[in-house]
């Protein structure tokens, strides 16, 4: 799928959230997609709420999380429900971007940057009032201003002390929230760079970025990921012996599939193990085909 502009002029937004698991006793209203399973929608603003739901398409197509964003909507008390038309019109200005087509990003000049920045406003407000726009899109058209002006300076200035005195002097002439949100952007960005290291390479960088008790947790985090991955890669191919094994009645084969699923993980994992298995056969059956 064609990303889009924004992240190919380097603009890279990064709604943060703390996810956590939501046990639920009963079964639910369908509202998330197999990877999200395990998460909390993400309700900072209703522009990370539109982001989380779209963030599924390719796991499931744009009507079911349409759907999804419904059922979630209906969930919530009247007072806190989002205007469902405002998503609507969401999607359609998110499908609008894919026909902005810059060409190869690596050899766009400064004013082809501009242009294609104008290009992106111009989309904003084809969908959105400029009171909604503002509310969707302020922040994210800042720091693709930013962007552009960092490129600007890098060509004004004699060398890289000149560009990084004018390029901190730009900072300073912005709001304390938006220094500390553009910072903490920027950071983002950088431990995203780090997920390819080797383990102790990212941990050494990840502890200069954010000291060693972060690093310290991210690197729980990391493991946590990886035993969690390593069981499920094992609980595949056991589950694929159990069903290629002819021996066995359906009945009892499928038995044999819960108890291997309810031995392999805890009771909390067990709605996300179901999901990704449904997501595995399909991938299967799609790659037989």
């Amino acid at each position: 799928m064609k990303k889009t502009v924004l992240s190919l002029i380097c603009v890279v937004l990064t709604a943060g959230a703390v996810y956590t698991y939501n046990s639920q006793t009963s079964e639910p209203t369908v509202i998330q997609v197999p990877s999200q399973q395990d998460t909390q929608v993400d309700t900072d603003s209703a522009r990370d709420t539109f982001d989380y739901f779209l963030s599924g398409l390719g796991e499931a197509d744009i009507d079911t999380l349409r759907e999804n964003f419904k059922n979630y909507n209906a969930q919530q008390a009247t007072a806190y429900q989002f205007d469902e038309d405002l998503f609507e019109r969401f999607i359609q200005y998110r499908t609008a971007l894919r026909d902005l087509d810059p060409g190869n990003i690596n050899q766009l000049t400064l004013d082809a940057f501009r242009q294609l920045n104008d290009q992106l406003i111009q989309a904003q407000l084809q969908f959105f009032s400029y009171e909604e726009q503002q509310w969707l899109f302020a922040e994210e058209n800042r720091q693709r201003e930013l962007a552009l002006r960092k490129i600007e300076l890098k060509q004004q200035a004699q060398d890289r002390e000149d560009y990084l005195n004018a390029w901190q002097q730009e900072l300073d002439t912005l709001p304390p929230v938006m220094q500390e949100s553009y910072r903490n952007a920027s950071l983002l960005a950088r431990l995203q760079t780090t997920q390819s290291m080797a383990p102790q390479e990212r941990y050494l960088n990840q502890q200069a970025l954010v000291g060693p008790e972060a690093a310290d947790r991210l690197a729980q985090l990391n493991q946590k990921r990886a035993g969690f991955q390593t069981k499920l890669d094992e609980y595949f191919a056991q589950r694929e012996a159990i069903r290629a094994d002819t021996a066995m009645g359906r009945e009892d084969r499928q038995i044999a599939l819960d108890a291997l699923r309810s031995s392999t993980f805890a009771a909390n994992q067990l709605r996300r193990v179901k999901a990704l298995e449904s997501l595995h056969d399909k991938q299967e059956n799609t790659a037989s085909q």
